[in-house]
């Protein structure tokens, strides 16, 4: 009886670690929804990407002073936009609404597409928080829901 009630128990034990581990996927599951609302920002880099109703709008408004811009200085994926665009990165203001954006996910993935010429990857790393393909974080301020 006491052997039946361990193997009862470890039985459960394993059936609720393992329905846990399940749940903490689904958190991390990408949903282009996610964009929507407040985007996400990353205030160290002062660059935020939102999905708003006209399309995908980026900004970035990151001040790297000319002598402190050298080959080792940290890009993130949206200081490539703003260099693509062809805007002074790190010198000017960068606003602009991408019309034809979208937005694809896959598991923890996004896939966004700016236009034909522009497209970045993110990855969800927690309920709030996503890092670039440079490892630049950002987080939004909408709870999942």
């Amino acid at each position: 009886m006491k052997k039946k009630c361990l193997l009862f128990t470890g039985i459960v034990f394993i059936f609720l670690l393992l329905t846990a581990c399940e749940n903490i996927d689904d958190s991390l599951k990408a949903k282009a929804s996610d964009f929507e609302g407040s985007g996400f920002r990353n205030d160290n880099y002062n660059q935020f990407i939102v999905l708003v109703e006209d399309g995908i709008l980026i900004s970035s408004n990151r001040l790297i002073l000319p002598h402190l811009k050298t080959e080792e200085t940290e890009k993130s994926s949206i200081d490539e936009v703003v260099e693509r665009e062809n805007a002074e990165s790190g010198t000017s203001d960068f606003f602009k609404i991408y019309p034809e954006g979208k937005i694809e996910t896959k598991g923890s993935k996004y896939y966004v597409t700016l236009d034909e010429n522009i497209s970045l990857e993110f990855e969800k790393i927690a309920l709030r928080k996503i890092k670039d393909s440079k490892g630049v974080e950002y987080v939004t301020q909408k709870y999942p829901e």
